[in-house]
């Protein structure tokens, strides 16, 4: 009896709703409760129970709802699902406003984009906006998201995600770490994320991690095409061998390790005679290009306005001297452990060797 009572409701429900055609189209598919009022303000219907609908072509569900129909505002509480055909959201609640296709959530708000065409994405916070016409969700409190396709889990206070452009911004401590296991993790003051081109841009206080070097600077702009990451305003290099600093780094990846590194303009490199020890050999110039192989350096070539200074402490089997010079360009290679096994200087050489006296 309650059942055919309750499918009665449904269907004079429909029915009434359908006599005024400026209405939105409402498909009311269940509810355990149904309450319908005329009030000064319009129809008030409230949902209890198991709720589920259709508002225009979007399917909401819920425990509880209350749907203003004048005002064209429906809200709904308990573990709460909006999804179409290619967007799936989730929260504690939410309040949609039909005339203007804003949808207000709250409580671990969370939106997962779901397209045969594209890797799943998703994003996450204690409250959410989504603007159903622009295809626009803004997170706030918490915020987290995932992109499957780059393996890049983020952090941060405050999110941006522009579903047609394909273009997200986020701020508050932004932190994304990228790979499977992870093998980069970037924090900046402001990061921009561009899904066609698959970049990244990170503006202010950048730091990138990565377990083999430490890279700071004003802004980093990453090409995950080209596996290429450009470094402006202050950069500086650091791992356990080298210390660098420049106007501006290119750095080139291969299978997610850096492969080779340029330094271009006013560029310095301090490095260690052996992994470990103290950086006190340096080389100066315009250019400096490295290059890298399981973590390591195995070589670099500078040039234009080149200048170098290399010690070699006394030890067991070689004796102390210094060198410094000047000239057009310089190579230098390392051996498997890091030990500097190879300089060589050309072009306009000027400089001066000091050896230990042993007299």
């Amino acid at each position: 009896m309650k059942k055919s009572l309750l499918g009665s409701l449904i269907l004079l429900l429909g029915l009434l709703w359908a006599q005024n055609p400026q209405r939105e189209k409402f498909q009311l598919v269940h509810a355990d409760k149904l309450y319908l009022s005329n009030t000064a303000m319009g129809q008030i219907l409230e949902l209890t129970g198991r709720v589920n609908f259709f508002y225009g072509d979007t399917e909401f569900s819920g425990h509880r709802a209350l749907i203003l129909d004048a005002q064209k505002i429906a809200r709904l509480s308990g573990n709460v699902v909006v999804q179409n055909d290619s967007l799936h959201l989730r929260a504690d609640s939410l309040a949609y406003y039909r005339k203007s296709e804003i949808i207000n959530l709250g409580g671990r708000a969370k939106i997962t984009q779901h397209r045969k065409d594209a890797p799943q994405r998703w994003m996450q916070g204690d409250h959410a906006i989504y603007d159903m016409d622009k295809d626009q969700f803004t997170a706030w409190g918490r915020v987290k998201a995932f992109d499957e396709e780059e393996h890049a889990h983020i952090d941060c206070g405050y999110g941006f995600w522009d579903r047609k452009k394909g273009y997200s911004y986020l701020l508050e401590e932004p932190e994304v770490r990228v790979g499977d296991p992870e093998n980069l993790r970037i924090k900046a003051d402001k990061m921009e994320l561009f899904e066609e081109d698959r970049s990244l841009v990170a503006s202010f206080n950048v730091n990138s991690f990565h377990q083999d070097y430490r890279v700071t600077s004003d802004f980093l702009i990453y090409f995950d095409k080209e596996e290429k990451a450009v470094f402006l305003g202050q950069p500086r290099f650091e791992n356990d061998f080298a210390l660098a600093s420049a106007e501006e780094f290119h750095l080139y990846f291969e299978d997610g390790e850096v492969s080779r590194a340029v330094l271009a303009d006013s560029s310095l490199v301090y490095f260690a005679p052996e992994e470990g020890e103290e950086k006190v050999n340096w080389v100066k110039a315009s250019n400096i290009e490295l290059t890298f192989g399981d973590g390591k350096i195995l070589d670099f070539i500078a040039d234009s306005e080149v200048s170098y200074y290399f010690q070699q402490d006394k030890d067991e089997k070689k004796d102390y001297f210094e060198n410094r010079a000047e000239g057009e360009s310089l190579k230098a290679k390392f051996d498997s452990d890091n030990k500097l096994e190879l300089m060589d200087m050309s072009g306009r050489i000027r400089g001066t060797y000091v050896f230990e006296n042993d007299s």
